[in-house]
């Protein structure tokens, strides 16, 4: 029975920590980190979707712009990674000079 109540409060851990991704308190999850990931998940089951209904319609060349909207939005994404990074290190800085 003990076993059954743990797991019980690590899902309802779980849960408020998604939940609390969408307030401003904070949170042990990234909402940036969820964003991207759905995003990235919708984009790409629209474009199977786009693919599988288009297959015998499609050329050579909307392969190719299909192809260069995916890596326009891979550099976007390394872009906003990057970015994330840097003001990570800018948070962090201070607090290193402070020593605490």
């Amino acid at each position: 029975m003990k076993k059954n109540t743990e797991q019980t409060k690590k899902e309802n851990s779980f849960t408020d920590e998604v939940i609390l991704t969408f307030s401003n308190k904070k949170s042990l999850l990234s909402s940036k980190k969820i964003e991207r990931f759905i995003v990235f998940n919708v984009f790409l089951v629209l474009t199977i979707l786009y693919v599988w209904k288009n297959i015998d319609d499609l050329e050579s060349r909307d392969f190719i712009e299909i192809t260069l909207v995916w890596l326009a939005y891979g550099g976007y994404n390394s872009f906003m990674n990057m970015k994330d990074r840097k003001m990570e290190k800018q948070d962090s800085t201070p607090e290193e000079e402070t020593g605490g």
